[in-house]
């Protein structure tokens, strides 16, 4: 079985699958490719023998729609960490000027650095617990190459952030898999030269598996006890 779930903000990708396991009464039982507690949208999760195309599945492009704060930093590089505002000035207009160009660079293929708070392994052991006990340096995170196939601006404004009045940039991504949509986010805000941190984060589509057609988990044990 291939089922298009919704996965809910505040959830792990593994919370859904351990919930799941449960509500359809399988062990054999996985996703296809990671989403963040912050993020929400679609994970295309497999049962039985379905479990064997995972590869292909974590292969398609991805959609995601993010908001993007510039002028504010954080370790996760998104709100869950403590934020540390920028001392520099923070133009909207400036931002929109240069921001157009910026896109560009990271458009095609090119090479990323991993975020010091993700379950990439290194010598072993999940980064994210490393910076958890600040033994992460940001020039020693592991650099792969991505590709992104488009990448635009649908809007910019200024927005209320804790207690600043900040630019947040709303993007629209497709990529292929293996990109870190936070990673973006910061590089674009040291680019910048202010910082930048994910607002909000939604995949809207793992190839033809599209956020209109996905399930919450509350939905698909209602149909499976019917």
């Amino acid at each position: 079985m291939i089922l298009n779930v919704y996965k809910e903000k505040g959830w792990t990708s593994h919370d859904v699958v351990a919930k799941l396991r449960g509500v359809l009464r399988t062990k054999k039982i996985g996703h296809a490719g990671t989403l963040d507690p912050l993020a929400e949208g679609v994970l295309v999760v497999l049962t039985g023998e379905d479990t064997k195309k995972q590869p292909e599945i974590m292969n398609l492009r991805k959609e995601y729609l993010a908001e993007i704060a510039f002028g504010v930093r954080s370790l996760t590089y998104d709100m869950e960490g403590p934020l540390s505002f920028s001392d520099n000035p923070v133009n909207l207009d400036e931002i929109k000027e240069k921001l157009g160009d910026l896109l560009q660079k990271y458009t095609g293929k090119f090479a990323q650095r991993v975020p010091a708070f993700s379950a990439v392994k290194v010598e072993g052991r999940k980064l994210y617990k490393k910076a958890r006990a600040g033994q992460t340096n940001e020039d020693e995170l592991p650099v792969k190459e991505v590709e992104v196939y488009d990448l635009e601006l649908q809007k910019l404004e200024e927005r209320s952030i804790g207690d600043k009045k900040l630019p947040v940039a709303n993007l629209k991504i497709t990529c292929a898999k293996g990109f870190y949509v936070r990673s973006l986010a910061h590089d674009l805000g040291e680019d910048l030269g202010v910082g930048g941190v994910i607002v909000s984060l939604v995949r809207t589509r793992v190839g033809d598996f599209t956020i209109e057609k996905a399930q919450k988990i509350s939905q698909i044990a209602h149909t499976t006890l019917e």
